[in-house]
């Protein structure tokens, strides 16, 4: 009789944690799915004015330099190992540097390799327009100017603020024009994605097991 009582005991315990998952489950999926699954597509195209050398309008300058030693496929002076610099380059809406602006591109780059064209790049695009106005991109990885990579390079789209919060996705840059040995543009490329944000009549209920006080 003990035996039989105890057994009907974890059966309907068995029953109860059963019943209690089924319960459970849907509100469970419910309320991770818009977490794990809803992202929304974004895409933004912009010119960056890059302008070299020692002169006036010089929008990248040495911040550290290297301890070397000399890189023997980058050009001097910024070709020693280590050699850092920070960029304020204005990005514009097409080629054209008298064009629209539509922002900055801030950040440095380094030279982290003793005998490859490659940099390491860290950079964050502001964009000063409408519909993002305020709102910047954050971008990072390595520029490798091998002869091979030469017709694009890949950054990785690691966050953002403003309407590219939580943004996750790529850029592909590339040099479009060469208008002196000083003045050169590239075309930032962004293809990113972004949580779509809550909403009251996304919210899913609480389960009616779960009593608030």
């Amino acid at each position: 009789m003990m035996a039989s009582s105890i057994a009907n005991r974890l059966l309907l315990l068995l029953a109860a944690a059963m019943a209690l998952t089924t319960l459970l489950a849907p509100s469970v999926l419910a309320w991770r799915r818009p977490m794990l699954a809803r992202r929304r597509p974004m895409r933004v195209k912009v010119y960056v004015q890059e302008y070299l050398g020692d002169g006036p309008e010089t929008t990248e300058k040495v911040l550290v330099r290297g301890p070397g030693p000399a890189n023997p496929t980058l050009y001097p002076p910024n070709n020693l190992f280590g050699d850092t610099l920070v960029m304020d380059n204005l990005a514009t809406k097409s080629l054209d540097n008298t064009s629209a602006p539509v922002g900055r591109l801030y950040g440095t780059y380094m030279v982290s390799s003793m005998n490859h064209p490659v940099h390491v790049v860290s950079f964050t695009l502001l964009l000063t327009t409408q519909p993002y106005n305020g709102s910047t991109i954050v971008m990072g990885g390595i520029d490798d100017s091998s002869p091979v990579l030469e017709h694009a390079l890949e950054h990785a789209v690691i966050g953002g603020t403003g309407a590219f919060r939580g943004a996750q996705g790529h850029v592909v840059g590339k040099l479009v024009k060469v208008y002196s040995p000083t003045h050169v543009v590239m075309e930032l490329d962004v293809y990113a994605s972004v949580p779509v944000p809550w909403t009251q009549a996304e919210e899913v209920p609480a389960s009616p097991l779960i009593i608030d006080h």
